[in-house]
């Protein structure tokens, strides 16, 4: 090979310029740039999709203005009439007398009557809420309905449903809504006449309805309590009668005074039954003693019992005795004086005798009925024993009976005070609902009907704007997020986790020819640095509006260099996930971007099913890659030399071989690319897309890494995912991305 194409020597690169942006890319830790990219995307989002959701937005608010505006156009005047009723006293004095009886009956304290005038607002005998549904159902309207019919045949029952409004009116009291006592009923239809005639019929119809629903109940609750007092009446009695009986029978009004009365009587039973008990043994014990002396002839024991009554007998008798015993010494014993001595101290025995039998008689009846009462009271004792072990018995029966006759005295209370409640309210009936304001039509300040069913307004057409604003910028997000492509830089970063080694602008002397279909050939020029830096070399551009192209490969150059700091990169491929990504493009302005600032850059065309690179230099593909692995040809006869510019060279991709996949595994292509880092600083490879091809595969596996092009509004992003799949599991390094065909950069 000719040395004057390709020396040994390699040059180095003494100076780089880094552009902020790629450095950030870089540098910047995941964290802060997913932060900058939530806001960002949004408003990228909204900058890229503007058109849709202004579209989308005036269509949606034309669309509603027009139903808004053409239903209010329909929309038919309707005309509203109400009346008030009030439905409960406004005063306290109805729940007075009520509760006036209830005190009469149930012993209610002066101190809860007192508080009634304090409360009267908040005692409410009706259940509004329940009230106004009652009187909207369907079985108390019906017949509401039927009598309309007669004068409205054409009225329809869902009509009036709706159309009938029954509401309580409040009012605001310490920042919370209170309820009042009064009903207002309203209509709406567009006939002025009938909403009248309607709002008459149903106050007729309501007083009647009310009138009706309270007389039943009232004569309901009548006929229940009346059956119900006689029954708790004659338990009462019933119970009052047991009562007593246990009371007479046991003696007593209270169970514990009861058992106390017992226990003193048996005590002093038991006292009177001692003093019997002695008094019959010392009566007895006399009797024995006197009537023993009786029958031996000693009867002078009388005495001792009645001295005065047998002193003067008890004297005569020892007159006699003295005269016998003093005649006895004058006289015989068969004398006369002796024998009429003797007769009359018979005399006086014989009675001595019958008093002192009459005595014991006496005192025998006396023991008698000292015994008698013994018995008595000792009978007396175990009677009242045995009530005194009945009395817990008795007690537990007595408060039972207490028990139940005091809740049957407090029904009984209760019902009666019912009764009279229910008669008052008898007397009330007929003046149930009082009509505070009659039925009339709602009028404005003119005095005609005023019209109640509001037409469209400013607001709705607002409303309808701001909802169809926002569903318009929903879909918007919608279309964003149905469109599967890069639209930013960070957006291809973010979702490869891959570093972002250049964002290439579109050019404009690009753009323009390539719509003509011309390829567009690199015009870089290289001069010395006039910075401090004497080695450093800057691109010059010919065409001052592809400046930012330019800068953007010099940046993207230089990034690539900064990856390997000890060890610089020899060898790497440019590749995309599919066609039409702009690699090819990017492969040509990077090698001569390496070899402006002084490296010689060898451009190989490995695209042999496709290939590209000959075209931007106007070079000839008749011998190329394909013709050096297939035949003898030499490295000189195939790599050509880019006119006026001296650093680099190109391998065009020569004749297109029928299986490039086995040229490309072949040990010549080894052998070449190992020659190639021999010759030449910088060996860059344009590969064909990895999706569906192993081309770049193969060379990425020889090379020192991979540059993926990634193009905006063009690479899908599934695409992108695969190929870095594809490129990680078989262990390749990636450098990173380029970010293609940015605008605004």
């Amino acid at each position: 090979m000719d040395k004057k194409y390709f020396p040994f020597q390699k040059n180095e690169i003494n100076g780089h310029y880094v552009s902020g942006s790629s450095a950030n890319y870089l540098a910047s830790s995941p964290e802060e740039d997913d932060q900058v990219l939530d806001v960002n995307w949004v408003l990228a989002v909204l900058k890229r999709r503007a058109l849709v959701m202004v579209a989308v937005t005036a269509t949606l608010a034309a669309m509603t203005g027009s139903l808004i505006l053409l239903n209010a156009k329909k929309t038919i005047s309707e005309y509203e009439g109400r009346f008030t009723v009030l439905v409960e006293p406004v005063t306290s004095d109805d729940q007075l007398l009520k509760l006036f009886v209830q005190a009469q009956n149930n012993s209610l304290g002066l101190l809860e009557l007192s508080k009634i005038k304090s409360s009267a607002q908040d005692n409410y005998s009706v259940d509004y809420q329940s009230l106004t549904r009652l009187l909207k159902s369907p079985e108390v309207l019906a017949p509401l309905f039927n009598r309309l019919r007669t004068k409205y045949p054409k009225l329809d029952y869902n009509q009036l449903y709706n159309q009938l409004n029954i509401q309580r009116i409040s009012f605001v009291q310490d920042g919370k809504e209170a309820g009042t006592k009064l009903l207002e009923i309203s209509y709406r239809d567009r006939d002025s006449i009938r909403i009248k005639d309607v709002l008459e019929e149903t106050l007729k119809y309501y007083i009647e309805y009310m009138r009706q629903e309270r007389l039943a109940v009232n004569n309901q609750g009548m006929e229940f309590i009346n059956k119900q007092i006689p029954e708790l009446q004659e338990k009462v009695d019933k119970l009052q009668n047991e009562l007593q009986i246990l009371r007479t029978k046991y003696n007593f009004n209270q169970p514990e005074v009861g058992s106390r009365l017992l226990s003193d009587q048996i005590n002093n039973l038991a006292n009177l039954l001692v003093e019997v008990e002695s008094q019959v043994a010392q009566n007895r014990r006399l009797y024995e003693t006197y009537n023993q002396r009786s029958t031996m002839g000693d009867n002078r024991w009388i005495v001792e019992i009645s001295p005065k009554s047998y002193e003067s007998l008890m004297g005569k008798v020892n007159d006699i005795e003295s005269q016998v015993a003093l005649s006895s010494t004058q006289f015989y014993e068969d004398s006369l004086p002796i024998k009429s001595l003797r007769k009359k101290q018979q005399s006086l025995r014989d009675l001595m005798q019958r008093e002192a039998k009459s005595v014991l008689f006496q005192m025998k009846a006396q023991i008698q009925q000292l015994e008698s009462r013994q018995r008595v009271l000792t009978n007396n004792q175990k009677s009242l024993k045995d009530k005194l072990i009945q009395m817990p018995q008795a007690q537990r029966r007595y408060d039972e009976i207490q028990l139940e006759l005091d809740i049957a005295k407090e029904n009984l209370k209760l019902f009666l005070g019912k009764q009279k409640t229910l008669q008052l309210d008898s007397g009330q009936i007929n003046n149930s609902w009082k009509v505070i304001a009659k039925p009339e039509l709602v009028r404005d300040d003119n005095g005609a009907p005023n019209v109640v069913k509001p037409k469209p307004t400013k607001r709705h057409l607002a409303i309808a704007i701001v909802i169809s604003s926002l569903l318009g910028i929903a879909i918007g997000f919608l279309v964003e997020v149905l469109n599967t492509v890069f639209h930013t830089p960070e957006e291809i970063r973010s979702a490869t986790k891959c570093p972002l080694l250049g964002v290439i602008p579109i050019a404009k002397a690009i753009k323009i020819k390539s719509r003509r279909r011309e390829i567009v050939p690199a015009k870089f020029t290289s001069v010395s640095s006039t910075t401090n830096s004497g080695s450093l070399r800057r691109i010059i551009v010919s065409n001052d509006k592809d400046f930012p192209l330019v800068e953007a490969f010099h940046y993207l150059y230089t990034n690539i260099q900064l990856l390997s700091a000890d060890q610089p990169i020899s060898s790497l491929t440019i590749t995309s996930t599919v066609k039409g990504e702009g690699k090819s493009t990017v492969a040509v302005y990077l090698a001569k971007t390496a070899s402006a600032v002084g490296k010689r850059v060898l451009l190989v065309d490995a695209n042999m099913r496709s290939p590209q690179i000959h075209t931007y230099f106007n070079l000839s593909n008749i011998r190329g890659l394909s013709n050096t692995l297939t035949s003898d040809l030499s490295l000189n006869e195939a790599i050509q030399q880019v006119p006026d510019d001296d650093n680099l060279f190109v391998l065009t991709a020569g004749s297109i071989p029928p299986d490039p996949i086995k040229l490309l595994s072949s040990r010549k292509m080894h052998y070449l690319m190992e020659q190639f880092l021999t010759l030449f600083d910088l060996v860059i490879y344009d590969t064909p897309p990895l999706i569906g091809l192993a081309d770049g595969h193969l060379l990425a596996s020889q090379t020192n890494g991979t540059v993926l092009i990634v193009k905006i509004e063009t690479t899908n992003r599934g695409m992108v995912s695969k190929a870095l799949d594809q490129l990680n599991i078989a262990d390749f390094k990636v450098f990173g991305v380029v970010a293609n065909g940015v605008k605004g950069r």
